[in-house]
């Protein structure tokens, strides 16, 4: 029922009309809203700075900013920058900045700073670079450490969000616009990683880059917890991820780099900052700074920049190790709780900390700060990242946030001596460590021995703290100083830190820690710690890989995102070794990595494919039951894009069809038809007639049947149509064979059919040319309501292409026409019929039953009806205007994944529908009442459409008091029984 508009971040300015002018800086902080304690300052502000899109601190606590004046028009040549990288000093200790210095003023595209190693590092696209610095000034030319970062099609997608990690990598997001190819300068494509979204390092010495992990849609903010986990936050989908290496995470839409990634782990919440519907209703009013209140309530809106988790001594205990984030349209900072689970964590939703009560605040960083305080930058603008053709480039600010009294922290990391630095790196200022730990490796570097400091610290000193190996072991990572003396020497005293040992001893290729890996392997039961072993395993040699593989699946698991990062790892020794895999199959206890293996094994091109598909047969018959359904979940997965597989050896004699569980038997029906099983294809064409045999088992056999094109289903099929058991199933089956006769019976029946049944006797009689004629004669005979047939089903018969059909159509039904044309009109002369007291006075029951024929083929609302579009119970229903521009023209603004595809088959048949997915041998297409594997050699004609899965004119083939009873069901708050 809704348009889907673009799932990014803002409308152009003529929908987002500008206020005259922000708030003024010097009275920005006064008019925030804060918890009780906390105050606010501004920091620094036009014309001092503007547009500031990143900012880090030195080891003196100086800002540096990056002040982007390339957007929205970013150099596709790395020519004419403006960009400006400036040092903000707060040199009176006040809190607000009293010096500022320009340091680089000619930098393009920028968007990510991070500081270290003499210099600064700057994401430019389409390079990483790095500008050596000394005495606050360019002290030589800048070097492109990688380049090949997508910019000719990013338009706030590009690659940001610098931070150092806990192992001295350097680590950033990019998004998924920005598909890139990266590399060292002059690397040839072939020998280039592919990237689009996720998390990537970089190692400031050894210049290796690595994709941490891949999905989500636009991350822009990357932050460390107290325990080195990795988390990010992202727009437009799920807004707070825990970021495994390895990991593959859902999607905005696309698919995995990896074609045998299958699906996806998700993401650490199960709520989100904002009420749900059209991301444009989120918006705060321009004038007023004000939110709808079931988005105020929520957390703003869905668009998410910055992360920052505090790990300061400023804040009262309770904020310590949660996550704040800036909340763009709610210009706001929201702040999540960061809470174990079995295998990893999850956000824990609090109350949002920082209401900056001004339309213009657009937050795009925060950062912990050395004294303590939360800095959040703010854009300063009326739009936000979709606003292509202007911004306001003569703003920006950024705010310091504390609480009660809050001293500015004095001095220089850089020039404390070694011993002072280990000692820091133990601070409860997270800062400080991570400062301290960046320059004991820049020291590491230049000949001393700071990894002798690291180990020689005393715990046991006159002022003892926490001891904490985990920074231990981090920094003897970020230094290069885990050897193999030292791992055991720590091991036998008794130093533990989780598996961060084993994972840097892994990465170091040491004996020890290889060898304690494979005891950790087969010992721990503990779901959180295989989680991270399974993160590990995909970083071995092929060797141990095959020692460690049975015990990394030997132990069951019901969590999601334990099963997916195993099978990651599993993924590729399927390949290296498929014939030992498949004889495995019986140990592996995680359902979801059995399935993968057998399909991944499917999909190889074996050399001795005989071979290969006995011992396929051998583990069946020899397996469980459970085991059993699991191969066969494989084999179905593997085959699902193929009309035709070849069987397995002695396949009817398989024990699948007796001793086994229903959902074994269905599919075994189900691979036996892709077999061509003469044998079984008969008893399921039995089936269809037999009324003894269950319902689910009879329709099930239709189904599979008809998907395959089975030869001689049509009679049983026309018959079929007589018994209300199974003749829904018949009457979309039949949509699959050009038969005259076919037309005619559905009509025969159509009386005694239910709406469901209705819609889809419709769409079956819509699919062929000769079909619609008969379906329109009856229209105009008048024994099928014109108003069965819906919006949707006059553009699939238009797309027959057929001027006689067509002439029918326009004559019977109306004329199908663009509704861009007519919008304006069409939606003041609804607005003028469904005033508040008409639309109160209608019908809710009449509506559903309205609902049922015309949008549930589609939608699901309150649990029922088709996930073809959008769900609908949670979309801002009560908003008429809303309403009225996403059925009016549903077709203005739509993504991608909701356009619709024209399919002209061989035999005459037109499927549209939405592409799922496809493959060289086959399309997978959703369409209004069942999905279809459309083998590529049936397709004749295939035209992809600018149309949206909602039709366009769907008012018009109703009378106005069923517009009215549609609009009262929609704008309800509840479910309403139908009419009786």
């Amino acid at each position: 029922m809704r348009r889907i508009l673009p799932l990014l971040l803002l409308l152009a300015p003529s929908i987002c009309p500008a206020v005259d002018k922000p708030v003024p800086p010097s009275e920005a902080a006064a008019k925030f809203t804060l918890p009780k304690g906390f105050s606010a300052t501004l920091f620094a502000g036009e014309p001092d700075i503007v547009q500031p899109i990143a900012f880090t601190f030195d080891t003196r606590g100086r800002m540096w900013v990056v002040e982007c004046l390339s957007y929205p028009k970013w150099s596709q040549d790395g020519k004419g920058g403006k960009d400006r990288v400036t040092i903000l000093e707060d040199t009176d200790g006040d809190g607000k900045h009293d010096k500022k210095t320009v340091v680089i003023d000619d930098g393009v595209n920028l968007s990510g700073i991070e500081l270290g190693f003499g210099g600064v590092y700057l994401c430019s696209s389409p390079n990483l670079i790095f500008i050596p610095i000394k005495d606050d000034k360019p002290s030589g030319e800048p070097e492109i450490l990688l380049d090949g970062w997508n910019i000719k099609d990013a338009k706030h997608n590009v690659f940001n969000g610098l931070i150092w990690g806990p192992d001295g990598w350097l680590y950033g997001c990019n998004g998924i616009q920005t598909k890139s190819y990266v590399g060292k300068p002059g690397t040839a494509q072939k020998d280039r990683t592919f990237f689009d979204c996720g998390v990537w390092r970089f190692h400031p010495t050894k210049k290796k880059f690595e994709v941490v992990a891949t999905g989500t849609t636009n991350p822009w903010g990357l932050d460390f917890d107290e325990h080195g986990e990795m988390f990010i936050t992202n727009c437009v989908i799920d807004h707070l991820w825990h970021v495994v290496p390895g990991g593959r995470y859902t999607r905005m839409y696309g698919q995995d780099y990896n074609p045998h990634t299958y699906g996806y782990m998700g993401s650490a919440v199960d709520y989100k900052h904002w009420g749900g519907g059209a991301w444009t209703d989120s918006r705060a009013d321009q004038k007023t700074g004000a939110l709808k209140k079931e988005h105020d309530d929520a957390g703003g809106g869905h668009a998410h920049s910055g992360a920052a988790i505090y790990l300061g001594e400023n804040f009262p205990a309770e904020y310590r190790n949660t996550l704040f984030t800036c909340n763009i349209h709610g210009s706001r900072l929201n702040n999540d709780g960061l809470q174990r689970t079995a295998t990893g964590m999850k956000g824990v939703r609090r109350p949002d900390f920082q209401f900056a009560n001004d339309p213009w605040h657009r937050g795009i960083c925060v950062k912990v700060g050395p004294d303590g305080g939360l800095y959040t930058s703010d854009w300063s603008d009326t739009g936000e990242c979709h606003n292509y053709d202007k911004v306001d480039v003569t703003n920006g600010r950024i705010f310091r946030t504390v609480y009660g009294e809050c001293k500015a922290w004095k001095g220089d990391v850089a020039k404390l001596a070694t011993k002072e630095l280990v000692l820091a790196l133990y601070s409860q200022n997270e800062w400080l460590g991570r400062q301290a730990r960046r320059v004991l490796q820049e020291r590491g570097i230049g000949g001393e021995d700071v990894a002798k400091a690291i180990l020689d610290y005393s715990w046991d000193q006159d002022k003892p703290i926490v001891r904490n190996y985990e920074r231990q072991i981090w920094a003897l990572a970020a230094v290069d100083g885990l050897t193999e003396d030292r791992y055991l020497t720590l091991r036998l005293n008794g130093h533990y830190s989780g598996t961060w040992m084993i994972r840097f001893g892994v990465e170091s290729r040491l004996p020890s820690a290889l060898g304690e890996l494979t005891t950790a392997f087969k010992l721990t039961k503990d779901a959180g710690e295989r989680l991270k072993l399974a993160s590990i395993f995909q970083r071995l040699p092929l060797e141990l890989k095959k020692s460690l593989y049975p015990a990394l699946v030997a132990q069951p698991t019901d969590d999601a995102n334990l099963a997916w990062l195993t099978w990651f790892a599993v993924e590729p020794f399927v390949a290296e070794q498929p014939a030992a895999m498949l004889d495995s199959l019986e140990s592996v206890k995680i359902p979801l990595v059995r399935q993968n293996i057998v399909r991944r094994y499917l999909g190889l091109a074996h050399k001795d494919e005989p071979t290969a598909m006995l011992l396929l047969s051998k583990a069946i018959e020899s397996g469980k039951t459970d085991a059993k359904r699991d191969i066969l979940l494989g084999m179905r997965e593997a085959y699902a894009d193929r009309p035709k597989a070849k069987a397995l050896p002695k396949w009817s004699e398989l024990p699948l069809w007796f001793g086994v569980t229903a959902d074994v038997r269905d599919l075994a029906d189900a691979l036996s038809v892709k077999f061509g099983d003469t044998v079984k294809i008969n008893a399921m064409k039995e089936r269809i007639s037999q009324k003894g045999e269950s319902a689910d088992a009879r329709n099930s056999a239709i189904r599979l049947l008809a998907g395959a094109k089975t030869e001689g289903l049509a009679p049983l099929l026309l018959t079929a149509l007589a018994d209300e058991k199974i003749r829904a199933a018949a009457i979309r089956a039949l949509a699959a064979y050009p038969d005259d006769k076919s037309a005619e019976a559905i009509l025969a029946v159509y009386p005694k059919l239910t709406a469901e049944e209705k819609a889809d006797a419709v769409q079956t009689l819509a699919s062929r040319a000769s079909y619609a004629t008969a379906l329109l004669t009856a229209v105009e005979k008048g024994s099928i309501p014109k108003a069965d047939i819906t919006a949707f089903t006059a553009r699939q018969i238009t797309a027959l292409k057929d001027k006689t059909v067509l002439a029918k159509l326009a004559s019977v039904w109306g004329e199908v026409k663009p509704a861009s044309a007519t919008r304006t009109v069409q939606i003041k002369k609804y607005k003028e019929l469904l005033t508040p007291d008409a639309v109160k006075a209608g019908s809710a029951a009449n509506g559903r039953t309205i609902f049922t024929r015309n949008c549930a083929t589609c939608h699901k609302m309150y649990g029922e009806g088709q996930a073809v579009g959008p769900e609908l119970t949670g979309a801002q229903r009560s908003n008429l205007d809303y309403l009225l521009e996403n059925v009016v023209d549903p077709s203005a603004v739509v993504a991608n994944e909701y356009k619709m595809h024209e399919f002209q088959l061989l035999d005459g048949r037109v499927v549209t529908g939405i592409v799922k997915r496809e493959s060289a041998q086959a399309v997978t297409v959703r369409t209004v009442n069942e999905e279809l594997v459309i083998p590529a050699a049936d397709i004749d004609k295939r035209k992809p459409t600018q149309n949206s899965v909602m039709p366009e004119g769907m008012f018009d083939a109703l009378k106005p008091d069923e517009v009215r009873d549609l609009m009262a069901y929609l704008m309800g708050k509840e479910q309403v029984p139908l009419p009786k």
